[in-house]
């Protein structure tokens, strides 16, 4: 008992020197250098729930909001950047009480209706608010996001000029954009270009970020003959996945801001920070990480980016308590146990893990986890593992592995004992890890690795099931999911490359369950897929010609821009439009539902081409979910044989 005591203690103590070290002691303390004010902040006034595309529900954006926030903002700057004017018509009049200047911004996109409405309002507030404008700014990204042409959007800075000659204009996009369209800096001011290391084609790590930076302005100096540049937008995320090696968190932010606006002080550079506040709204679009990018959060608290001791875990006692109560709960199965030194070592190891690695996952959840079906995925997939961690230990505890019974015996002979249970929660565990692997591949940028979590199920299976996974007598969907598996982990690796330590992690996590599979389904000849295999090769290509030949052809975007009328041209303003609106996921979720309780071969089919649908126009997780259910249904008919074991 004794020893038993001493682990669980130990347990405990490893567990709180965790939690402090990452919360106290591994953290980014105060900078020396003081920062008076900053020359400019770009700002968005939504916050939590709200959104941009909600004023066209009558969402109205109160004096008394902007007022707080401008009013915060100007005790850190005296300039303010803004990319749109329809409903937030209160902006100057409050940013002149509060003494803030603004870069103002009018939107461009592709709706010509609605612009031509934007440049409309911009040059008559603008007009009427010459005394705090520095500067009007047409168009953001437009071009980067194909929707008009340069020759379109010339002529927008031009209707701008000719109204309000004694202002100055310019145009804002990502540098290499003003390389490829140099003729738009004949209609311009001066050059605002945008520099995000962590969203570049190649992205930089925090300890490279700031020479890129530097050299990027330098070369964009050069090559288009100009000294009048801003920098519009510079920034880092403080949540968020990782791309290759750049790493969203709290310090890094702190760092990459710190260290910007001392080389832009250095150097003279004018320049805009992005941005005020973090903008909840900017996941749909970007994933978690569009979120985290403000010097406040959505609640406007001070994440001390530019002053004060930063933690990348400020909120580490409530997960340390969590932890601490995890160790202790699961602890009294080993004070009833009857088992040898090493057990009792190994179940301390194992608890003490888990619970750190649970209580991660739960933070990584607070901080990304916004929308019901978030929340839903969330709360299931902790579900899941909470019981895996508990059987893990239980089995450690009374010195016993789990039986192998077949999934079909389970359900057809409704047994529910704790082997049975087990391996229901295997199926869940290597089917989340099936969904999240396809949603990694086709829409990775936007989605976090889960990697904390998925740990605790990959080590439990293996050490559970270790010897026994012949035995498990796997059918075709099992089999099938093997080869999505490989060729998802294979996508992955090629996207992220080996610098992502996080898709590292995932891509063992997921090759320990291909593993498992492949083994258990040898069984199974590869040619019983051949008829899924050719439906899949079919729809896959159909869907690539509409994303690659249509939605994404850089021809028929600047042919769509010039005119709309074509065929083709409504073919993809709808494309794009459900792929925005979720539609290709609804529709694939809402087949699969169907086909599962309909039970006819015709439906399944539609299901996956659907599902295929979704996973191609960047609805990548309802895609997930109804691809498996899909594929599920389309295999089944060669149920794997009962076993016991």
């Amino acid at each position: 008992m004794t020893k038993k005591i001493s682990v669980i203690l130990a347990a405990l103590a490893i567990v709180a020197l965790f939690w402090y070290l990452v919360g106290e002691i591994f953290i980014l303390k105060g900078s020396e250098n003081s920062i008076s004010k900053l020359q400019c902040v770009s700002y968005a006034p939504f916050s939590k729930d709200q959104s941009p595309m909600l004023f066209d529900q009558g969402m109205v954006i109160s004096e008394e909001q902007v007022r707080e926030d401008l009013t915060l903002l100007s005790k850190y700057t005296d300039c303010i950047r803004t990319y749109s004017v329809l409903g937030l018509e209160s902006v100057p009049k409050i940013a002149r009480e509060n003494g803030l200047k603004m870069l103002m911004g009018g939107w461009v996109s592709s709706d010509k209706v609605l612009t031509e409405k934007e440049i409309k309002a911009l040059i008559q507030l603008a007009s009427q608010n010459k005394d705090i404008v520095k500067a009007i700014i047409v168009g953001n990204e437009a071009l980067l996001r194909g929707e008009v042409t340069d020759t379109t959007l010339i002529g927008y800075i031009k209707e701008v000029k000719k109204a309000l000659p004694d202002v100055k204009v310019t145009y804002a996009d990502v540098w290499e954009f003003w390389l490829k369209h140099p003729q738009i800096r004949e209609v311009t001011d001066f050059v605002t270009i945008h520099i995000l290391p962590y969203w570049e084609d190649d992205p930089m790590n925090i300890d490279a970020s700031l020479k890129h930076l530097a050299e990027v302005r330098g070369e964009v100096e050069a090559i288009l003959k100009e000294k009048n540049i801003l920098i519009g937008e510079t920034g880092w995320p403080s949540e968020g996945r990782m791309r290759e090696d750049a790493h969203p968190s709290k310090i890094n932010q702190a760092i990459y801001m710190r260290g910007f606006v001392k080389l832009a002080e250095d150097n003279g550079w004018n320049y805009n920070i992005i941005e005020a506040f973090d903008q909840p709204w900017k996941r749909m679009n970007e994933g978690a990480v569009g979120g985290f990018w403000g010097l406040f959060d959505k609640d406007r608290v001070d994440k001390h980016v530019f002053g004060g001791d930063v933690s990348n875990f400020p909120n580490y006692k409530p997960l340390a308590l969590g932890s601490l109560l995890l160790v202790f709960a699961f602890s009294f199965m080993l004070l009833k146990a009857k088992i040898a030194t090493k057990r009792v070592v190994l179940f301390g190891v194992v608890n003490t893990l888990f619970a750190i690695l649970f209580m991660l996952q739960v933070e990584q959840y607070m901080m990304t986890v916004r929308t019901a079906i978030e929340f839903g995925w969330a709360g299931l997939v902790l579900a899941t593992h909470l019981f895996i961690y508990y059987f893990l230990l239980y089995s450690i505890a009374k010195d016993k592995r789990p039986e192998i019974i077949n999934i079909s015996a389970i359900f057809k002979q409704k047994i529910f004992n704790a082997d049975a249970s087990l391996m229901v929660l295997f199926y869940l565990s290597f089917i989340f890890v099936l969904i999240s692997n396809l949603a990694l591949a086709f829409e990775g940028r936007y989605r976090n690795f889960e990697i904390y979590i998925f740990i605790i199920s990959i080590l439990s299976f293996l050490w559970l099931y270790r010897g026994k996974f012949e035995s498990m007598d796997f059918g075709r969907f099992e089999k099938a999911s093997l080869v999505i598996l490989a060729f998802t982990t294979a996508t992955i690796f090629v996207n992220e490359t080996a610098l992502n330590l996080f898709s590292d992690i995932w891509l063992l996590i997921s090759l320990g369950f291909a593993a498992i599979l492949y083994v258990g389904s040898k069984k199974i000849a590869l040619g019983e897929l051949k008829n899924i295999a050719f439906l899949m090769i079919a729809f896959f290509a159909i869907f690539a010609y509409l994303r690659y030949g249509i939605f994404m052809n850089n021809a028929l975007a600047a042919q769509c821009n010039a005119s709309a009328d074509s065929f083709l041209c409504t073919l993809r303003t709808k494309i794009g439009l459900f792929a925005y609106m979720h539609v290709f996921g609804e529709m694939a979720v809402a087949a699969a539902v169907v086909a599962l309780f309909a039970n006819q071969r015709v439906l399944s089919i539609l299901a996956l081409l659907l599902s295929i649908g979704a996973l191609m126009m960047m609805n990548a997780f309802f895609g997930a979910i109804a691809f498996v259910v899909a594929l599920f249904l389309l295999t089944k008919n060669a149920t794997p044989k009962i076993v016991g074991n």
